[in-house]
């Protein structure tokens, strides 16, 4: 299934700059930009919940489909504090 979405000029002529630089079709671009806009925003707020103690460490791995490793490295590069307790480990042994 196919939706369309409106546009203000000033971004669809960005998206059609960006597509000439890369060599692809601005059709092609906009969705692709979109999904890693998408991404980029739930992992910012996967990181969010964690940051605040709302989600677990494995939980915020499982959110984002990676295992444990990747996520912690995603936690430093978001220079924030790996604080994984003992009760954490308890609820991600479940």
């Amino acid at each position: 299934m196919m939706r369309s979405i409106k546009l203000k000029d000033s971004l669809y002529k960005e998206a059609e700059r960006l597509s000439r630089t890369q060599g692809t079709k601005v059709e092609e671009l906009i969705p692709r930009a979109l999904k890693h806009g998408l991404n980029v925003l739930n992992e910012r707020q996967i990181l969010e919940l964690y940051k605040d103690r709302k989600i677990t460490l494995q939980k915020a791995a499982a959110m984002l489909s990676i295992d444990i490793w990747e996520m912690i490295d995603k936690i430093k590069k978001a220079d924030l504090h790996i604080d994984y307790t003992t009760e954490e480990l308890a609820e991600d042994l479940k």
